[in-house]
């Protein structure tokens, strides 16, 4: 299995980016919770978990579009995780998220660590991770299981 050879902390954000996905099915999120050793069963907070970063009109209490979180221009935030995308050869499948969705950009930020790409791995996680988990916890201060969840994935930031 190509994951086995793959750095912790690179295994760590894919596990992180199958996570926020909402293109994951239950059992590859139970998975991914797994693999980040949190606790208890992701079947135990799904709806909560749904609720907060995925339902919601016009949009959840926490988008995992990080434009939207973050109240900055959506073309341009994509336009710049493309280039990152380029620069690291992604190449997309028939599933696929918004560059600016948190799912994919822990999935570019764990290849920058894999790859050894200090420039993008502080521009990443700089720029756009962990601003996204400090908007998150301001709007997750009535969900205290989400913010642990947030706080955990800060911690591998």
């Amino acid at each position: 299995m190509i994951e086995a050879s793959l750095k912790p902390a690179a295994l760590r954000m894919l596990a992180w980016g199958c996570l926020w996905s909402p293109l994951a099915d239950n059992e590859e999120h139970q998975e991914a919770w797994e693999v980040l050793g949190l606790p208890g069963r992701f079947e135990d907070v799904r709806i909560e978990y749904w609720n907060s970063f995925h339902a919601g009109m016009p949009q959840p209490p926490v988008p995992v579009l990080l434009h939207a979180l973050l109240q900055c221009e959506g073309a341009g935030t994509r336009e710049d995780l493309m280039r990152v995308a380029n620069y690291l050869e992604v190449e997309w499948d028939e599933r696929r998220l918004p560059p600016d969705h948190l799912g994919p950009v822990c999935e570019l930020y764990g290849l920058a660590i894999e790859r050894e790409e200090p420039v993008l791995i502080d521009g990443l996680r700089d720029r756009y991770l962990r601003p996204w988990v400090v908007a998150a916890l301001a709007a997750l201060n009535n969900r205290p299981a989400m913010m642990g969840l947030v706080q955990r994935f800060l911690n591998d930031l």
